[in-house]
């Protein structure tokens, strides 16, 4: 399956942030995206998914679904006396996808990890916390070898965390915020000695009135909440309607921001948001945070109960979280949208895919699937809709970015267990690719492609080269590093991109005339981020953009 769509944009609509990412100047052209069907039954429903520094991706549903549709291993099962759904389990609820080949190798998780949450550490390892039943206090850990498996910490959390967020922090710790009746938040070590373990009985739950506060009683809408850590060390907390900048060290709250006009913004009225491109042209002090959709007031009760789907959010809205006297700017995407990912692209922009136009999430609580995604340009607000899947994407739906610039959509599971007949939004096993128009092949003369980068492990406020070529000379040359992030009902934890600083002009190396043009050769000094405030360590996706168009990314390591 490959669907192409055709659309103009002016060249003044195609420039890009000034302060925070790199200026696109594109004369009008014609720009294509494209989907495509990449794996026709993964065996398991995406409903957590996420991308290793070995590119390939990790995706997980629950255990308590039953069987799906792909065997554990060599013959395993998995015996577990508090499943819900089969004590003895020789069905796969966790599986690898490997970019380079397609193949898809089960992977055994013990207990359920139903809406839980995560972050990638320094290490490259993913740490994973919490989910339901027999899994709500537990820690999991996955590298990314050929043969890595799912290791559990059993009840190595203070408190069960079901809908909870993870952000990774400056010190390596993981901070994990909330859940379903939890005010409250933890932290969860770095490996010691390059030893995992998380033991029972040593973490410690501290109270987070916030998040009593602004949970709604039936509807909650305060579960999943945003967290984005902030250019000065401190945590942005959104949760409903309200935000606040949390000194997680101390439990104090050093500013309260305005509330958000509208409906409520997070689970299950699952809005989504990112934190916009932080930026070396301003010693990376500007935070701003964007945030898109969400459902009405009331709306999770009337779906629940009266099964009246109203209309979803149809507004976006940032807040420069760093400003004296910061306010909510608000506007309207082209449609409503509950239930979207946001992903930022390697150029800046942000992509909001996947989700539905009525209702909420929970258990077939949705109506009318969003299948256009969106392209947000945040120097001028401005939207671009763009070519639609096929597959609806709701309820447990998930999107990540891949290192070739394409983005991978998989998930969807609106029901109580594994069901393909019957029902309105059967669970949904396909994976696809979604491919920006950045990728389209008018784009390969101005596309700069990587040779060599000098070091792929950065220390901090260091200084790097970067070896690269395309076919026509360089104008208006950045580059972007991207931590990719843990991605579930609509949010994607610690996802971050920076703008680094450079050389301002990049050496031309050889210039070598070619059938159909010059090939270009240039080579750049390039600025690592000064701490681990502006770039918590681990693994990065680093880019090269010219003139708004992207490079393949490479994986190099800060810290």
């Amino acid at each position: 399956m490959k669907i192409l769509s055709t659309f103009v944009l002016a060249a003044a609509l195609l420039s890009m942030m000034s302060s925070t990412t790199s200026v696109r100047q594109v004369s009008a052209a014609v720009l294509v995206d494209s989907w495509e069907l990449l794996v026709e039954n993964a065996g398991v429903s995406a409903m957590h998914m996420t991308l290793a520094h070995t590119n390939k991706v990790i995706m997980f549903d629950r255990t308590d679904y039953g069987p799906s549709e792909i065997k554990l291993a060599n013959g395993y099962c998995r015996h577990d006396p508090q499943d819900l759904a089969l004590q003895t389990d020789c069905w796969a609820h966790s599986i690898e996808l490997d970019l380079a080949t397609n193949v898809i190798r089960p992977l055994t998780v013990l207990t359920d990890t139903w809406c839980s949450s995560g972050a990638w550490q320094a290490d490259g390892f993913l740490t994973q916390t919490g989910g339901w039943n027999d899994g709500g206090s537990n820690v999991r850990t996955i590298g990314g070898g050929p043969d890595d498996d799912w290791v559990e910490y059993r009840n190595a959390l203070a408190e069960s965390r079901w809908y909870a967020t993870n952000q990774l922090l400056p010190d390596q710790r993981q901070i994990v915020i909330g859940g379903r009746r939890q005010f409250n938040y933890e932290f969860v070590p770095p490996p010691a000695g390059g030893k995992y373990a998380y033991l029972a009985g040593r973490a410690t739950a501290i109270n987070f009135p916030f998040l009593a506060q602004t949970n709604d009683n039936e509807a909650e809408n305060n579960l999943y909440p945003f967290v984005h850590l902030s250019t000065d060390g401190n945590l942005f907390v959104f949760a409903n309607k309200d935000s606040i900048l949390l000194n997680y060290n101390t439990g104090e709250t050093v500013r309260t921001f305005p509330r958000l006009a509208g409906g409520p913004r997070n689970y299950p009225s699952s809005g989504s948001s990112v934190l916009l491109p932080i930026s070396a042209v301003d010693g990376y002090t500007t935070a701003e945070v964007l945030v898109c959709g969400g459902s009405s007031d009331g709306a999770y009760v009337e779906a629940t109960k009266s099964k009246q789907y109203w209309a979803a959010e149809q507004t976006c809205a940032r807040l420069v979280i760093t400003d004296p006297n910061p306010t909510w700017v608000i506007f309207d995407m082209p449609s409503p949208r509950v239930m979207g990912d946001m992903l930022l692209l390697p150029t800046g922009e942000v992509l909001i895919i996947n989700g539905a136009t009525q209702g909420t999430a929970g258990w077939g609580n949705a109506r009318k699937p969003n299948l256009n995604p969106i392209l947000f340009t945040p120097v001028n607000n401005g939207f671009q809709v763009m070519t639609p899947s096929t597959i609806p994407r709701v309820y447990h739906s998930t999107a990540v970015l891949l290192a070739d610039g394409s983005v991978l959509v998989g998930g969807s599971n609106p029901n109580f267990g594994y069901t393909f007949t019957n029902t309105l939004f059967p669970t949904e096993l396909r994976i696809e690719r979604y491919s920006p128009y950045y990728l389209h092949s008018g784009y390969d003369l101005r596309r700069p492609y990587i040779d060599t980068i000098s070091e792929l492990a950065l220390g901090y406020a260091t200084s790097f080269t970067v070896l690269y070529h395309l076919g026509e000379a360089a104008d208006g040359v950045f580059f972007h590093l991207y931590a990719p992030p843990f991605t579930t009902h609509t949010f994607s934890m610690n996802q971050r991109l920076l703008v680094l600083g450079s050389s301002q002009t990049p050496v031309l190396q050889k210039q070598t005339l070619l059938p159909g043009g010059s090939n270009y050769v240039y080579l750049s000094t390039v600025y690592a981020p000064p701490t681990s405030v502006t770039a918590p360590a681990g693994y990065y996706l680093l880019t090269v953009v010219n003139q708004g168009t992207p490079s393949a990314s490479a994986w190099v390591h800060i810290g």
